[in-house]
């Protein structure tokens, strides 16, 4: 019996699976009492909003409600309209599920799921009346009280009994990402790198900063002070800029090691001091204020700047002061976030490159899918119509159901399968329950016990990640297809008749899915890629400073759905960090440069438009290819340009932006005192495949 209980849910768990089966017992009682044509659908739809926090279970009740109340509309209205043209009325049901679903993709919080609902509520509705258009708006009415009781009975009882707050799990999760984030900028620090290591820290940074934004929408939702809310989106913006402002240090400490070992020993104490610093783990202003002051006096004087090494020294003291302010602010705002403090929150990283953060969109691949789940519904309706089986307008429903839920998924297929497994199994389930439970069964009390074990036990499941979704969907298509009604009455041909449907509509989205989106993640990698280099060149054509600085702020969205897409492909991911600093360091230019008049402010042009130049190169290779000699000798001009021109503080973030720009372009290589380069290009960075 060693470990027999090692996998064993936790107590807390159980508490949720016996108060989740409470509440639907409860719905289900009150909806028999009403006399409710469907009361399985409100003990449903108890499974379908619960969850084991307070926040989520409130969010999705409140988006179940509308959506359920939009699609129940959209049946009343289109039903009798067209149900004298049947095909009609299937494209158009298809193109409200359809155009639905592609709205709730522009949303990546908890509010997409209305949209997503309310384009398959309509199907649910309107074709199991097809054959008695006059029966829709009770269908409509039933189903929507059913399932607003049943939101109402999973609300209440979850705020009653052993609630739970999402913001615990959020600062988990926060503290989780400090961990990593922590290994990973000492490893960089110390100049220890494994890159296995690196890899797998940087990938469960990303992990972790991408399971953050559901939360933060919820996080209204349970009652959080609009202070903290705006802490934790504050939190968010700051932890994207990490990876790449570490990226930039490790290139600009690589090149001082490279070009000029004698200041290596001058930069080594204070890398020692950000150290013990970063370990210290607190958000205490004195100490970061001391480690600046410290950085300050390295920093060489404006006419220092002209000699290259020099440059780079500073290059690197700037990279590290950058890095320091980003984690201060990271540090600060957990603080303020697990204190729930009030107080208004001051950064001190105001790079003028922040902004709001602006959802980057693959509006290509939403329309694919959304096209792809009409084409579904539109074949999968025909098919039904042209064999004429009476029942299978639930095979049309299933398949609306699974193409609509898995869609924003780059492989959707397997998950369709597992949908396609689990309600196979639930109709085993239901007949088991049908044909040799239920018969025996007088009153409500007994069905309650008859339902009790497995549906606790289930229940429990859920709240686990790996079996969440096998497990409600048993749960939910098995009460479904049972059909509880006031009184017994089971027919097996009638059953198997229009619960074999359901498998049979997921089998076909199966199929379907299989042919029209055989790709995965290895097309939206490639995808993404090419709208990295996309918006570089954007940055080289004329436009106003904000619509530019929006452009870097969502290359820095992409960023963090780009790094999974490369991991699951195995590629590299230094080369989309690259790419982003190349906009960023790109920016800069195009912020400063209009501080400086005549030759070096026409070189800075020059350089931004040959930048634009190469990546038009390489979206037209289809490859990332070698930094052109051209390129690389006027970003060396332009540095010899810049010398004495404007002041002090624009020169110097001029210089910075051309050294970082350089860098992410060539790494391991910085300027170059002739039009040859010194030495050759690094081994592996040119042509870089898609």
């Amino acid at each position: 019996m060693s470990g027999f209980f090692t996998g064993v849910p936790p107590a807390r768990d159980w508490f949720y699976g016996v108060r989740t089966f409470a509440a639907s017992m409860i719905a289900l009682y009150i909806a028999m009492l009403m006399q409710m044509p469907r009361p399985y659908w409100a003990m449903a739809t108890v499974y379908i909003v619960s969850s084991p926090f307070v926040g989520p279970t409130s969010s999705k009740a409140l988006y179940r409600a509308a959506g359920t109340l939009l699609g129940a509309a959209a049946a009343v209205f289109f039903v009798p309209m067209f149900v004298q043209s049947p095909y009609v009325l299937v494209v158009v049901i298809a193109l409200w599920t359809g155009i639905l679903l592609f709205l709730s993709l522009h949303l990546r919080t908890a509010n997409s799921y209305a949209l997503m609902l309310a384009g398959y509520t309509l199907p649910l509705i309107a074709l199991p009346v097809v054959n008695n258009p006059l029966a829709v708006w009770d269908v409509a009415e039933a189903r929507t009280e059913e399932i607003f009781l049943g939101i109402a009975v999973a609300a209440v009882v979850g705020a009653m009994f052993w609630p739970r707050r999402l913001a615990p799990v959020f600062n988990d999760s926060v503290s989780k990402w400090f961990a990593d984030a922590s290994i990973y900028s000492l490893r960089f620090l110390n100049r220890n790198v494994q890159p296995d290591e690196v890899s797998a820290l940087r990938s469960s940074m990303v992990a972790n900063f991408n399971s953050l934004e559901l939360m933060i929408g919820q996080l209204p939702h349970e009652g959080a002070r609009p202070q903290t809310v705006r802490n934790t989106k504050e939190l968010r913006g700051r932890m994207i800029h990490l990876l790449p402002v570490v990226d930039a240090l490790d290139d600009a400490l690589y090149a001082l090691e490279r070009r000029t070992p004698e200041l290596v020993d001058k930069f080594a104490p204070l890398l020692t001091a950000t150290t013990e610093w970063l370990e210290h783990k607190d958000a205490d202003l004195d100490r970061w204020q001391a480690l600046k002051n410290r950085l300050q006096a390295l920093q060489p004087s404006a006419e220092a700047l002209d000699d290259r090494k020099q440059l780079l020294f500073s290059n690197a003291l700037y990279r590290l002061g950058e890095w320091i302010d980003v984690w201060q602010d990271c540090r600060s705002l957990q603080y303020a976030i697990q204190c729930e403090s009030q107080d208004s929150w001051r950064a001190v990283y105001r790079h003028w490159r922040l902004g709001r953060l602006s959802p980057f969109l693959d509006r290509g691949l939403m329309l694919y899918s959304a096209a792809s789940t009409v084409t579904a519904i539109i074949v999968a309706s025909v098919l039904w119509i042209l064999l004429g089986w009476t029942d299978g307008g639930s095979a049309v429903i299933l398949a609306a159901v699974a193409c609509s839920f898995f869609a924003s998924m780059d492989d959707p297929a397997p998950q369709i399968y597992r949908f396609f497994f689990w309600t196979a199994m639930s109709v085993l389930f239901a007949g088991l329950y049908l044909f040799l439970i239920l018969p025996n069964l007088h009153d409500f009390p007994m069905l309650v016990l008859a339902f009790a074990v497995p549906f606790i036990c289930v229940g429990t499941l859920t709240v686990q990640p790996r079996f969440y979704l096998g497990m409600l969907l048993t749960i939910v298509n098995t009460s479904s297809f049972i059909s509880i009604q006031g009184a017994y009455d089971a027919d097996f041909l009638s059953f198997a008749n229009s619960n074999l449907a359901g498998p049979m509509g997921l089998l076909f989205a199966f199929i379907w899915t299989l042919i029209a989106r055989p790709f995965g993640a290895e097309l939206a990698a490639k995808r993404l890629t090419r709208f990295s280099w996309r918006d570089i060149v954007g940055l080289t054509e004329p436009a106003t400073l904000a619509e530019h600085r929006h452009m870097g702020v969502q290359m820095l969205d992409r960023l963090m759905q780009h790094l999974p897409r490369l991991v699951m492909t195995g590629q590299d991911t230094g080369i989309a960090l690259r790419e982003v600093r190349v906009a960023l360091n790109l920016l800069d230019l195009l912020a400063y440069s209009p501080r400086v008049p005549g030759a070096p402010q026409a070189l800075l042009r020059q350089v931004v438009a040959e930048v634009g130049v190469y990546f038009k190169a390489c979206l037209k290779a289809g490859e990332r290819l070698p930094a052109p000699s051209p390129l690389l000798m006027t970003l060396d001009r332009t540095r010899r340009a810049l010398c004495g021109q404007g002041d002090d503080e624009t020169r110097l973030h001029l210089l910075h932006a051309l050294s970082g720009l350089r860098l992410a372009l060539l790494p391991g290589v910085e300027f170059v005192g002739t039009g040859e380069l010194e030495e050759p290009l690094p081994q592996g960075i040119d042509g870089a495949p898609l």
